[in-house]
């Protein structure tokens, strides 16, 4: 693809030459270099397990806009937690083109003159050897310990069930509220209060609440059509950073005929305790984890949190803190 453009720029510059005596040669390699400049500025990080083990590594490099890089690292898990590790690279720089020009090799050079530091910059992310891809631009190592605080030692419980209806006529229960408008009275004097224009002022009182029903059509239910129930808890011990969790879901189905009798479908209910980790990381609201049974069984829960509900949402059912 090099090659192509500079027969290109050849002989656009020929052209050029015959209308004015002098032209600016192109550098199509700087022109690569400060596109990819710019690119390469704020976060890239990665965060994923590796192996069985319940631990979920971290990488993180921070390019600022001084031509510096931060790399951080960090580990957590079950009973696992290595803190943020970070050392800092003064420049960094391209090299050579790999694998037909999909990506560049990128050197970080130390601040304190140690081995530089060998990466490829390849698919808007960085790869490193033994390292996650690190392909989100966020700042991991800040938003894990939010993720903690907001989601671990509670219960999360949704209750989604829906039921066959039928219309049916319901009372409904109104109340009418007569008020009435006294004038005031100071209470030292006795006398009628009045605003500063010298108009009296007047209170607002109820003078009577009226009850009345008024026949209502509505859908009435009358039996469960499904019910799905799911609530999972997420725990770390403080002190020896075991991480705990309790799942369990419920999910039934229901036919009914023409007589109104239900007969039942589905019938699926699972319970049990776990250890547990993130096994992938993209973002405060968007993880994977990974639950491992005593028996060995593995389940993994892709989450989703919202922190306005605030709310986790498994298998498109959204959970909310119950009580």
């Amino acid at each position: 693809m090099k090659n192509k453009l500079l027969v290109s720029a050849c002989a656009v510059a020929m052209m050029a030459s015959m209308f004015t005596s002098c032209k600016q040669k192109v550098d199509f390699d700087a022109i690569a270099d400060g596109v990819s400049e710019k690119t390469l500025q704020g976060y890239f990080s990665g965060a994923e397990v590796f192996g069985d083990a319940l631990v979920m590594n971290v990488v993180q490099y921070n390019f600022a806009e001084d031509g510096s890089v931060e790399r951080t690292t960090m580990e957590i898990g079950d009973g696992v937690y290595k803190a943020p590790a970070s050392k800092k690279y003064s420049s960094w720089s391209f090299g050579d083109y790999f694998e037909g020009n999909k990506g560049r090799y990128l050197t970080l050079n130390a601040a304190d003159g140690t081995e530089p530091l060998k990466l490829k910059y390849c698919f808007g992310g960085i790869m490193e050897d033994a390292q996650p891809a690190a392909l989100d631009k966020n700042d991991k190592i800040a938003s894990i310990p939010s993720t903690n605080a907001d989601v671990l030692g509670k219960k999360w419980y949704g209750n989604d069930t829906t039921y066959y209806k039928i219309d049916t006529i319901v009372d409904v229960r109104r109340l009418d509220t007569i008020y009435t408008y006294t004038p005031k009275k100071d209470p030292e004097t006795g006398k009628y209060m009045k605003d500063s224009t010298g108009h009296i002022i007047y209170e607002q009182t109820i003078k009577e609440i009226k009850e009345s029903f008024i026949p209502t059509k509505m859908k009435w239910p009358i039996a469960p059509k499904t019910i799905d129930i799911r609530c999972i808890e997420l725990y770390r011990d403080s002190t020896t950073l075991a991480n705990t969790g309790k799942w369990y879901m419920l999910s039934k189905a229901y036919d009914m005929n023409e007589k109104r009798i239900t007969k039942l479908t589905k019938d699926t209910t699972a319970s049990y305790d776990f250890h547990w980790t993130y096994y992938t990381y993209s973002s405060s609201s968007a993880f994977v984890i990974e639950a491992v049974q005593d028996n060995g069984t593995v389940e993994f829960f892709e989450c989703g949190y919202d922190f306005k509900l605030p709310s986790v949402t498994i298998d498109k059912q959204v959970l909310k803190v119950k009580e």
